[in-house]
Parts: C-alpha cells; sequence; structure tokens
C-alpha cells in the first residue's frame, strides 16, 4: 500500500471561499471543517493507494469550543493515547489518534445545530471550529468504533472561545458515561463497532470476522488502535459487553 500526505492550512485568504477547501485529488470534493480525510484507489500499477489529507481550515469568525477527551481503547498512559492513524498506515503523524465528529446539539429539541470533523491528537486535544452561534449545547463527540458521548449538561458557547475537558471526570459526561484508566483520567467506552449505541454481541461478531481474517490496517475493529485486529481486541470489547454499557444521553 503506497500512502502520500499532505498537510494544508488554508482560511478566506487562500481557500476557495470563507471556511472552505476543495481537494483536487478527490474528485474536487469541498470540506468546510479541519480533520483527518482519506482517499483510497488504485493506482497505476493495480495496488491500493491512499491520499491522507491533514487540513486545517483557519476559521472566519467562528464560534471555537476546545476539547479533551481519551479514548478507552487508544490509551497508552501518562495522558497520551496511540498514534493510531500512523498504527493502520493511514497517516504519517506521531501526535494525531484520528479523526472525529462534533456537534452542538439544541439543549430543548436534541436537534444538531452544528457538525464539524476535527482531528483528535494524542494528547488527547481537539479543535473544534463551529459556525458562529450563541446559546447553550450539548457537546456530542462520535468517532468512528467508541460509544458516542454527550457533555453532562449544556454549555454556553459564543464568540468567545470556549474549553471542555471530559477526561478529568465521570460526571464531565452525560450520566457519567466513562471510564477510568488512571487516577483522575476518564476515557470514553470503546466497542460500539456497528454504531448503534451498544456495545453488545453484535459488535463482538464483527470483531471476530476479522479476527479469523487476521485483519490489518485501518479497521474499525482495531480496537487498541495498534494496527492489527486479533485477540488483543477481544478483552475490552467483552467487559463492556459484560457490563452492558450503551449510549446515554437526554
Amino acid at each position: 500500500m503506497i500512502i502520500s500526505t499532505q498537510s494544508i492550512t488554508t482560511g478566506s485568504s487562500s481557500a476557495t471561499a470563507c471556511n472552505t477547501y476543495t481537494w483536487v485529488q478527490n474528485n474536487n470534493t469541498v470540506y468546510t471543517a479541519s480533520g483527518v480525510y482519506l482517499h483510497t484507489f488504485l493506482n497505476a500499477g493495480g495496488c491500493d493507494s491512499v491520499h491522507s489529507l491533514n487540513l486545517t481550515i483557519t476559521p472566519c469568525g467562528n464560534s471555537i469550543v476546545n476539547l479533551k477527551l481519551f479514548f478507552q481503547g487508544y490509551y497508552d498512559g501518562a495522558g497520551l493515547m496511540l498514534p493510531v492513524l500512523l498504527n493502520q498506515n493511514a497517516g504519517t503523524s506521531t501526535t494525531v489518534t484520528d479523526q472525529i465528529t462534533v456537534e452542538l446539539r439544541d439543549p430543548n429539541t436534541l436537534a444538531v445545530v452544528s457538525s464539524v470533523n476535527t482531528i483528535l491528537y494524542t494528547n488527547g486535544t481537539a479543535v473544534c471550529n463551529f459556525p458562529p452561534v450563541n446559546n447553550s449545547y450539548y457537546i456530542v463527540v462520535r468517532h468512528r468504533n467508541n460509544l458516542v458521548t454527550w457533555s453532562a449538561a449544556p454549555i454556553a458557547i459564543g464568540t468567545t472561545p470556549v474549553y471542555y475537558d471530559f477526561s478529568t471526570a465521570a460526571s464531565k459526561a452525560y450520566g457519567n458515561n466513562q471510564i477510568q484508566k488512571e487516577p483522575g483520567i476518564w476515557a470514553m467506552y470503546s466497542g460500539d463497532i456497528q454504531q448503534d449505541e451498544n456495545i453488545d454481541l453484535l459488535d463482538l461478531s464483527l470483531l471476530e470476522v476479522d479476527i479469523n481474517n487476521f485483519e490489518n490496517g485501518y479497521f474499525v475493529t482495531d480496537l487498541n488502535g495498534d494496527g492489527n485486529v486479533d485477540l488483543l481486541d477481544a478483552p475490552l470489547l467483552e467487559d463492556n459487553v459484560n457490563n452492558f454499557i450503551y449510549s446515554i444521553h437526554p
């Protein structure tokens, strides 16, 4: 597999429009949020190749939410997670863990007001640049194999940057829905492979298939983020299945 990576920082002065970027290598796809984006294709030699784009879009008067959070399966100790994309041959950075989706939800209707894709770094930090808003919202974090997690309560978000740290206590998540990894450090549950907001036997069956197929690389079933789908991924998932872990939210 051949991987080519480019890192781009852009904004209204160099982008095609304010807060947008057009990626020519992926059929002129227009992006409006910072994040790590992948495009897989067959090269001239008939081999799988991946374009990886680390995109940072400079906000134009946006509402900025700075987050800190950890994922159970990717946590490596001492306040750091693994560089999962690097391990899975989908990136080259030693400080990037993965991409996440962060939503702002109306506290009354629970409807999605705004959503961005952004980079989650190994130290647990992520910067979310939302279009301008001015109200209180639930902050919702989504990831390809972790349980969707909501902030404990609506957070006031406006023109002043906001900082919210999920990792300091279970109670920073709605319903105390986190697991302690070290004294004073809490993480969001891993193992929702099927993304149905439950960690159950349906997820375990998907993991077992990929273990039996000796999969490695960019797979959602790689729960510990080491680049391989194997028996080391199973204990975490089995514990969460046995403990009936599911998403808790309003």
